[in-house]
């Protein structure tokens, strides 16, 4: 029996449902200025960002080899593009962006202008201050289109995706979260597990630079690839 995966905004929540334009739902990241993120709540104290809590249902055994990356949007979903241009060119436009993302090691709230595309932060846990850290790029946070320095790729496809990170597993306890024992890269535990543990908490956030020209609606679709056996 497939094992599937429940994407939610709370630890409990039911799925992302945002309206997207051309009529898909999903994750609505909201409006980007240049030289800052989204979404922002105050850009100079660094906070905002978009949670994602990932559970799944299978009973027996922890699903494993769990891994990120973005694709063309349509690709999976078969959902209407809705967006400004096409596509094709919005999942190069992604790409792109965070190839050309320079953003400094000791920058996260992109003061310095140089921060792009779609960054990913595997650390629940991690403090307001250090998230999203330029220092903190090619471990525990990844920008999709760019390498980080590192061989294991840049997130364009599956061959090239992100392993989730240990640092992103938590346990759900009353609503609240806490760390597991065994918190192992790639693994997610079934619900209860106190060892791997049972979500998997990363946060992402949508940069753009000073410089960037391009407006109107981007659209992509972000990937969460696993493997199991019940």
């Amino acid at each position: 029996m497939a094992v599937l995966l429940t994407i939610s905004e709370t630890i409990n929540g039911a799925a992302y449902s945002d309206a997207l334009a051309g009529g898909g739902t999903g994750v609505d990241f909201g409006s980007c200025v240049n030289g800052q993120y989204a979404p922002v709540i105050s850009q100079g104290a660094n906070t905002g960002h978009q949670d994602l809590f990932i559970r799944h249902d299978a009973t027996v055994d922890p699903i494993t080899a769990m891994k990120t990356y973005v694709q063309q949007y349509g690709t999976g979903t078969g959902f209407t593009y809705g967006g400004a241009n096409s596509a094709a060119s919005d999942f190069t436009k992604l790409l792109n962006m965070g190839n050309a993302d320079a953003m400094g090691a000791g920058v996260a709230n992109n003061s310095d202008g140089l921060g792009n595309g779609l960054h990913i932060d595997m650390d629940y846990d991690v403090t307001t201050g250090n998230q999203f850290l330029g220092s903190r790029v090619g471990t525990l946070v990844r920008i999709y289109g760019d390498n980080g320095g590192s061989a294991s790729g840049d997130g364009r496809n599956l061959a090239t995706a992100f392993t989730m990170k240990a640092d992103a597993m938590t346990k759900e306890s009353a609503g609240s979260e806490t760390a597991p024992s065994g918190a192992a890269d790639g693994i997610l535990g079934k619900s209860g597990d106190a060892v791997y543990g049972d979500r998997c908490h990363p946060r992402f956030r949508f940069y753009m630079r000073t410089d960037e020209v391009d407006g109107g609606l981007l659209q992509f679709e972000a990937v969460i690839a696993y493997s199991y056996t019940a």
